[in-house]
């Protein structure tokens, strides 16, 4: 029987670990469900230079399925460039007529004419889409992609599965947080600041304009600081901060979530009992370590399904679209606070409502877990499928 041969495009290969869970997660499921797999992974957002493309070209032309995704954005929020940059690897792949595959990819927003235009041309190409939420398969429809068939499936990250608990346990001595008698609440933190559609992406823009946003960004660090030291003088509370993305460069415009969490350390009062987590730990322990806490306030997506998926409370501040689909899933909508009207009062208030209802919202999230991951595994049927035909 020959191998399969599959190309992936995906930016699980970059720093930001719920990039890598996904991409963990599909390469676990794909090798256990197709022995022998031979796949290959490019980057999306660095694959760029003329030569990787090359390289891209030659890869495609010898494989039986080219998969894009999962978890990718299809979105000009950022930048069109993002955009045309993710379609355009969906083209070179139906020039060559490879099979094409979307894989639980996340939809929109698309908001320019330019934008809705290509997503239309392009999509309605590809031979199959799974979709991670109800949301994206809507915005979809607006967008009048129909021609390919469409399934709602779930974030591959859901599927992961953690490291043993006392690798998680590990992370608290090699980091030098000790035993406490109080509540350990996990803060995932990210830059924020206020998106536009421009052509180019944040990275250009960085290095030679102002970015906007930055009056809201310092007053969003103040809020958070205030509720953490709140958190420790009211509840003796561990306050932990978790980059899920550390800067890839000098310019990297809100990937830098390790200066983000020292920069909210310095705002605090009761900074002895607030740290960063600075070890790299792979996706598998991070979510294992997520396990560990009481609560999990995160500002990161994954950081929420890790958290979630392993039973533990979470609230999202939400920065994107793609964080209410996801808490819409799991029940816990209500979770959910809009980063534009956040403030210490309304934050507080949040927090004290789900710590004291955290054994009910545990039980309601075990109770889903196991729906959930066959609905994340569920993608590697689809593959199978297109592989089998």
């Amino acid at each position: 029987m020959k191998l399969k041969r599959i190309v992936i495009v995906n930016d699980g290969l970059g720093p930001n670990k719920g990039d890598q869970a996904i991409l963990l997660s599909m390469l676990d499921s794909l090798r256990e469900a197709i022995p022998g797999v031979h796949i290959r992974v490019f980057p999306n957002s660095k694959l760029c230079r003329v030569s990787q493309y090359l390289e891209f070209w030659r890869a495609l032309k010898n494989v039986d399925l080219f998969i894009f995704g999962g978890g990718q954005e299809i979105q000009d929020h950022a930048s069109i460039a993002f955009l045309i940059s993710g379609l355009l690897k969906i083209t070179l792949a139906k020039i060559l007529s490879r099979p094409t595959f979307c894989y639980a990819i996340g939809i929109g927003p698309v908001a320019t004419r330019l934008g809705r235009l290509l997503t239309r041309l392009v999509l309605n190409q590809v031979d199959l889409i799974t979709l991670r939420d109800g949301d994206s398969r809507k915005r979809l429809s607006y967008l009048r992609v129909t021609k390919p068939q469409c399934f709602v499936t779930a974030d591959p990250a859901i599927a992961l599965t953690p490291a043993v608990e006392q690798q998680a346990r590990n992370i608290f001595s090699l980091e030098g947080i000790t035993e406490n008698d109080g509540p350990r609440i996990a803060i995932a933190p990210r830059r924020w600041f206020h998106y536009r559609h421009y052509f180019l992406p944040m990275t250009f823009r960085a290095k030679f304009c102002s970015l906007r946003g930055q009056k809201e960004y310092a007053h969003l660090k103040k809020v958070i600081a205030q509720a953490a030291d709140h958190l420790v003088a009211m509840l003796k509370a561990q306050v932990i901060f978790v980059p899920m993305r550390c800067a890839g460069s000098n310019v990297d415009p809100g990937q830098d979530d390790e200066q983000v969490s020292k920069e909210i350390i310095d705002l605090m009062e009761f900074k002895e009992n607030a740290f960063v987590i600075n070890g790299d730990y792979s996706p598998k322990e991070l979510k294992a370590f997520f396990g560990q806490m009481d609560l999990v306030i995160g500002m990161r997506m994954h950081s929420l399904i890790f958290a979630s998926m392993m039973g533990v409370p979470i609230i999202g501040i939400e920065l994107s679209p793609k964080f209410s689909p996801f808490l819409k899933l799991i029940g816990q909508d209500e979770c959910l606070m809009p980063v534009e009207n956040i403030n210490f009062s309304n934050l507080l208030d949040k927090i004290s409502r789900v710590l004291s209802r955290g054994k009910e919202i545990r039980e309601e999230l075990n109770s889903r877990k196991k729906a959930l991951q066959e609905l994340a595994l569920s993608n590697i049927g689809y593959v199978q499928e297109i592989l089998g035909n």
